[in-house]
């Protein structure tokens, strides 16, 4: 029973009404369609949307091909401009160290500084209670004098056994004129033989008087040793003087160098040996950065070869210098433990050589501590190019650059 209702239901569904029975409307009675609608568009929004999305494809797909071949560009410039150096973050800020102390003992009297003050070269940097030395000093000084004394006596004494000696040659002189006085008349026989006899005896007294004066000469002469300052004792006495003059100045410490006070702790009072070591000094003059190189780059590395270093002090400001030298050998062969390569586990490891950079003095005018951290790098060609030179050789346009003046690169950018 329900299919033969439903079956009349769905005939009346199929079929059109009387009221739904009308015409269709004709081109004429169509309304008209916009003016400005494009005759191709589509008049379904889903297929305007993907027309849109499609356009922000190709839009976006042209932006990273532009964008990837920028990179490409500015990428083979950097390594073009790259290849011009040798570049190393393995390097560090060195300098000439002094131990600084006092080359005699005593109290320190002084201490005029603080700790990591700048001094220039000869400048007081403390000072030793000096009278102990100066009561040295006095002691030789009168000790000199007496020498000279001395001396002056000595000479006096030689003078007086010169004279003596002259005195007795004139006694000989007349002995022997006696005896031969005496002689001649004994040919005559006038005297005796007795008076003869004891004339050759006073010759002979007189003659030893004269040895006697000679040797006493001699003895002068030696003893009163070299005239005036090659004298010993006038020599040695000046000696002692000199000395004690020289430990009296040693007192007062002075700068060796100009640079850097480090560790400078000392107080008045305080007690130093002779040739303790009480602080350090660091030069600010003469620079160099320790560069440790790869081994396989130093066959590049000339020296005299220009450098830039670039301190991490400072951030960009760049510091000239010049490769002065190579180190004999790598940083492990001159370590307290080298290592044993000739061992069945050996693992070859690219060792590092340090290269000595000294920087320019008119570049110094900023302190770099020692010991601090920086990036340098040697120039592997007399006239290197710039970054943006580099970037526009790679199309071929790098006299675009030259005629028209590139910006600077970061190799050659200063922040004073």
């Amino acid at each position: 029973m329900s299919q033969a209702t439903q079956e009349p239901a769905a005939k009346s569904l199929d079929e059109p009404t009387g009221a739904n029975l009308t015409p269709p409307p004709t081109s004429a009675d169509a309304p008209p369609s916009a003016p400005n609608s494009p005759p191709n568009a589509p008049s379904d929004p889903s297929a305007a949307s993907s027309v849109k999305k499609s356009n922000a494809s190709r839009i976006r797909l042209i932006v990273i091909l532009i964008i990837l071949l920028l990179g490409a560009w500015l990428g083979l410039g950097y390594l073009r401009y790259s290849d011009q150096y040798l570049a190393t973050e393995d390097s560090f800020i060195n300098a000439h160290q002094v131990q600084i102390g006092a080359e005699v003992s005593g109290q320190i009297q002084s201490v005029p500084w603080q700790n990591n003050q700048a001094v220039t070269r000869g400048e007081v940097l403390f000072k030793l209670d000096p009278t102990p030395y100066q009561v040295a000093v006095d002691t030789a000084q009168a000790a000199l004098s007496a020498a000279i004394r001395e001396q002056d006596s000595a000479t006096a004494a030689i003078g007086t056994a010169e004279a003596g000696l002259q005195q007795r040659i004139a006694q000989a002189q007349l002995a022997a004129e006696q005896l031969q006085r005496l002689l001649n008349i004994n040919n005559k026989q006038f005297v005796s033989a007795q008076d003869v006899s004891n004339a050759r005896s006073a010759v002979a007294v007189a003659e030893a008087a004269v040895n006697q004066a000679r040797a006493a000469l001699t003895q002068a002469k030696a003893t009163a040793g070299a005239p005036g300052a090659q004298n010993d004792r006038v020599k040695s006495a000046e000696a002692t003087l000199a000395g004690a003059q020289y430990n009296l100045s040693k007192t007062i410490v002075t700068a060796p160098m100009t640079g850097r006070l480090a560790n400078y702790t000392i107080e008045p009072g305080q007690p130093v040996s002779a040739n303790q070591p009480l602080f350090s000094m660091v030069a600010t003059q003469q620079l160099w950065v320790d560069a440790n190189f790869k081994e396989t780059d130093l066959a590049e590395i000339k020296l005299g070869a220009p450098a830039e270093i670039d301190s991490d002090v400072y951030g960009k400001r760049v510091f000239r210098g010049k490769v002065t030298s190579i180190a004999a050998g790598a940083g492990t062969a001159f370590s307290l433990l080298p290592p044993q390569n000739a061992t069945g586990n050996w693992v070859k490891v690219t060792q590092r050589v340090p290269v000595r950079i000294t920087l320019d003095d008119t570049d110094t005018a900023k302190l770099l501590p020692i010991g601090t951290s920086a990036t340098t790098r040697i120039l592997l060609t007399p006239q290197p190019k710039s970054f943006w030179q580099s970037v526009l050789g790679v199309i071929g346009l790098a006299g675009l650059a030259d005629a028209g003046g590139s910006p600077p690169t970061p190799a050659s950018t200063q922040n004073p």
